[in-house]
């Protein structure tokens, strides 16, 4: 099972979103289940590796958001029109 570590992250304009990018971050959410949605963010260089993967859309994949683990499925993967680089990606729980 691919695992990633994740951090929560706090913000609601593009201009906090746009820093999350810049610092080599990925902004997602995971949404679905029980609790409510879950802004985090992934570190861009492991996301990449991640998706190249086989079948990176159809696999679970365990997050670890503050030492609290938690099995999801990629949903969507938004890229950048330009540069192809990840830019948000949405989680199921």
């Amino acid at each position: 099972m691919i695992s990633l570590d994740a951090t929560v992250r706090d913000n609601t304009t593009k201009g906090q979103l746009s820093a999350i990018r810049d610092g080599g971050n990925v902004p997602a959410i995971i949404y679905g289940g029980k609790g409510e949605n879950e802004k985090i963010s992934i570190s861009k260089k492991i996301l990449k590796a991640t998706i190249e993967k086989e079948n990176f859309l159809s696999n679970i994949i365990s997050i670890s958001v503050n030492g609290k683990n938690q099995n999801v499925l990629p949903r969507e993967v938004v890229y950048d029109v330009l540069t192809d680089e990840p830019i948000h990606v949405d989680f199921l729980e």
